[in-house]
């Protein structure tokens, strides 16, 4: 979803706001890569 944001639909964004639900090592490490500010609720 994030890559289609950036990808596909240009959507501009500095942070990423989600559930703690969703935070996977894997997720969180896409989105530094991507230099990309998370917030984990």
């Amino acid at each position: 979803m994030i890559l289609n944001g950036i990808n596909n639909k240009k959507i501009p964004f500095k942070t990423v706001l989600m559930d703690s639900w969703y935070a996977t090592q894997r997720l969180m490490a896409l989105i530094d890569n991507l230099g990309k500010i998370y917030i984990v609720l």
